[in-house]
């Protein structure tokens, strides 16, 4: 009677622990991280902004699954192209840095981590004013900016100052201007960490759409998160080192996926 007594409690512990590996299995630690990897299944997250809001994304998460020579062969035939001899390249969370070469081919001088919008990415003729995505599309440089003097950068450089402000008012939209009084838009003096160092991306530019969306630009990540408001980042060295490479005329594409390059 003892033994199987003993049996009967043994069988019983087998598969309360069976059961406990299968719920751990199911909620635990292990199927996040098949979400994060897969993207698919029960509760799988849809877009980039979600998974990072959910499991946040760090350097090493970034997999390079496309060759360099399959990316550089897409930008030599991209319209982009043609109108540059730089290109600063956004693919999802990978920013890449390519200069043309004499006979038409690209060679990459940079490859580093970024972060974006926090609802991802849209065209940038669909994006609003507010709505958090960073626009996707091919953008000129318009010129560096930060605090202090030209930190060295070829590009053309403008120091904020107190009364710097990126405008928007309707009559001065998307605009940097310089006013003694506050007004509507971003008073740049106060973003003292992310545009030490920045670029301002051309978006919404030609012609300027009020209400589509301003003040977009290549700045400093917050120390806080990678996610933006529609603004792409990068760690600061990696924006010094940005800014010691590039020079006027350079061009920026941001897509979501490799392929997306052809469009532009």
């Amino acid at each position: 009677m003892k033994n199987k007594l003993c049996k009967y409690l043994a069988a019983i512990s087998i598969t309360l622990l069976c059961l406990g590996f299968t719920a751990l299995a199911e909620t635990g630690p292990g199927m996040n991280l098949r979400y994060k990897q897969s993207g698919t299944g029960a509760g799988a997250l849809t877009t980039s902004a979600k998974k990072e809001a959910l499991y946040p994304l760090t350097a090493a998460d970034v997999t390079v699954q496309d060759t360099d020579a399959e990316r550089e062969a897409l930008l030599r035939k991209s319209k982009t192209a043609l109108l540059t001899d730089q290109i600063i390249l956004v693919v999802d969370h990978n920013l890449t840095l390519w200069d043309k070469n004499a006979d038409g081919s690209f060679t990459k001088q940079m490859d580093v981590y970024c972060g974006y919008g926090r609802n991802g990415m849209k065209p940038a003729a669909e994006r609003v004013e507010g709505d958090g995505t960073t626009p996707i599309g091919t953008f000129p440089i318009l010129f560096a900016f930060g605090f202090g003097e030209n930190p060295g950068t070829a590009l053309t450089w403008r120091s904020i100052s107190p009364d710097s402000y990126w405008s928007g008012e309707k009559a001065s939209y998307n605009t940097w201007v310089e006013s003694s009084k506050r007004i509507a838009g971003e008073h740049l003096s106060e973003y003292t960490i992310c545009y030490k160092k920045a670029l301002a991306i051309g978006f919404n530019q030609d012609p300027v759409v009020y209400g589509r969306g301003s003040a977009i630009f290549l700045h400093i990540k917050n120390p806080a998160t990678w996610s933006s408001a529609g603004c792409v980042s990068v760690e600061e060295s990696n924006m010094t080192a940005l800014l010691a490479k590039c020079h006027d005329g350079v061009r920026m594409i941001i897509v979501p996926e490799q392929s997306d390059i052809a469009s532009y």
